[in-house]
């Protein structure tokens, strides 16, 4: 009973981040579909006592004695993502939580220090709940994979909760660790020291609201689809020579995804340059559909 009290802790704080970072759950979809070998922000697994995950080229070794937890939501339609969810086998000595932000979707736009704040003006507006370290930037992981972030600890309801956030790839990835006093926080803390978080051998240059018709040279309507109620958001990778080379439909019904996925394959894009050289480029867009049909680009 207190290991399931704790994971439900972990469940109602990754709800008080949605009402900081617009991160919002939704109902349970179909399984994602994958166009490509290239890895998506929720393909992260667990080998050897590590959790990896190829798109944000992250490897974070677990505390000893902790394991998989419930999986999270799928994504939201604003690209919060719950990417792990580990629990200690020794009911009661702590919990992490591992997540991410899609700032394409963001519609505010915070960075890392902005983000912190309004966390600790949050959390501090809480019956029950303290502060107990004002917002501060620190390193986390060790060099050459170190680095920067900002760390706010808090408490209540008899818990106590540091949060790491660091930017990669376009995304605010945070690391939320629960533990049942401050002693073991500063333990789970620790393991921060052993993360890598780089950004991949030449990754994409991420550039938000790229697909627009001053860019665009090719551009394919999907085929008849049902309406959404909300923008279906996806990420696409844009090659060198302009082709899109691998699309990420990141919240739709499969029927939906199906169709973005197949008229997004055929857009094609004036080349981006970088001091004279061809780069990839990642950027996100919102599909709008009306009448059966995705029309509209934001």
């Amino acid at each position: 009973m207190r290991r399931l009290l704790h994971i439900a802790a972990v469940a109602c704080l990754a709800g008080s981040l949605a009402v900081v970072l617009a991160w919002r759950y939704g109902e349970t979809l179909l399984p994602f579909a994958v166009t490509s070998a290239t890895p998506d922000p929720q393909d992260g697994k667990v080998a050897g006592g590590a959790y990896t995950n190829g798109y944000f080229d992250l490897t974070y070794p677990l505390p000893q004695g902790f394991a998989e937890g419930l999986a999270g939501a799928d994504p939201s339609y604003s690209g919060y993502y719950v990417l792990g969810n580990f629990v200690a086998q020794n009911a009661g000595a702590g919990t992490i939580l591992v997540a991410a932000q899609d700032t394409f979707f963001d519609e505010a736009r915070r960075d890392l220090a902005e983000a912190a704040s309004e966390m600790r003006d949050t959390m501090a507006q809480i019956d029950g709940m303290s502060i107990d370290r004002e917002p501060t930037q620190i390193t986390i992981g060790r060099r050459p994979a170190s680095r920067p972030a900002w760390r706010i600890d808090f408490n209540g309801v008899g818990l106590y909760r540091a949060m790491i956030i660091a930017e990669t790839r376009c995304h605010l990835v945070s690391i939320t660790l629960t533990a049942p006093d401050p002693e073991a926080r500063e333990t789970l803390a620790g393991s921060l020291d052993h993360v890598s978080l780089a950004a991949g051998r030449d990754p994409p240059v991420c550039i938000r609201n790229y697909a627009t018709a001053d860019q665009l040279i090719r551009k394919v309507a999907p085929t008849e689809i049902a309406p959404s109620p909300m923008p279906i958001p996806a990420r696409i990778i844009i090659g060198r020579d302009g082709a899109v080379r691998h699309v990420h439909v990141i919240r739709a019904t499969d029927a939906q995804r199906k169709g973005v996925e197949q008229a997004l394959q055929q857009w094609t894009f004036k080349p981006h340059t970088v001091n004279g050289r061809a780069v990839e480029v990642e950027t996100g867009l919102a599909l709008r559909s009306g009448g059966g049909k995705v029309g509209s680009v934001d």
